[in-house]
């Protein structure tokens, strides 16, 4: 009987080490897939692909709260290229929260613009959601355009300097978002920063993003 619980107990601990060990190896293949399809992407566009994102303390540096959230921050799957607008970079960006049972990784893909013309207070703009409507009835704000009640309706709009956010965001550039449902943004500075969800985007959507971003960068940022 014990060496039938010995030999149990043995070929468990194996099997679950063979499991982890085959779950390890197939996360990363599908890395590895994704690396090179956004580097064939990146090829056929004619720019550079760095396996390596922008590095922490130059995202840290931005200003922009997604880069200061959680700890164990990796930027990854770099596709950069220059535009009118200003420096635009996209990558795949993760960090980490809580601990033990709790922790979670957060991922993104990302746009990152560095504005070659204008300045921008510290805010952040989301696609709205019953959680954020729910927020506001228990005394949450967000930061309406009353002559854009679409824009006020489909976003979240926050700041800590309101004023400075209602500046920014003037009629052309409430239209454009009302026009584009659906991206997250954030700015501070030149600096901003846009993404659809969280969650990186598949590799084959990666195109029709950086589209989006650069037209963003060259009819919102001007």
């Amino acid at each position: 009987m014990i060496c039938g619980t010995e030999f149990t107990s043995v070929h468990f601990f194996l099997l679950v080490a063979a499991v982890v060990l085959a779950g390890a190896g197939l996360s990363y293949y599908f890395s590895y897939l994704r690396r090179k399809k956004l580097e064939e992407l990146a090829s056929s566009m004619g720019l550079l692909f760095g396996k390596e994102g922008p590095d922490n303390s130059f995202l840290a540096a931005t200003g922009l709260e997604l880069f200061r959230l959680g700890r164990s921050h990796n930027a990854s799957n770099l596709i950069q290229l220059a535009t009118p607008a200003g420096e635009l970079w996209f990558f795949d960006y993760s960090y980490t929260t809580g601990s033990g049972k709790n922790r979670t990784v957060h991922a993104f893909t990302v746009g990152l613009v560095k504005s070659a013309k204008v300045q921008m207070p510290a805010f952040e703009l989301k696609p709205e959601n019953l959680m954020y409507k729910f927020g506001e009835i228990i005394g949450f704000k967000d930061i309406d355009l009353p002559a854009f009640p679409v824009f006020s309706d489909k976003y979240r709009l926050t700041g800590s300097d309101e004023a400075a956010v209602h500046m920014f965001f003037t009629p052309e550039r409430a239209a454009w978002f009302e026009r584009n449902l659906g991206l997250w943004m954030q700015g501070a500075g030149s600096y901003a920063v846009v993404f659809k969800r969280e969650g990186t985007l598949p590799a084959d959507a990666w195109q029709g993003f950086m589209e989006e971003v650069k037209i963003l960068a060259a009819e919102v940022l001007k």
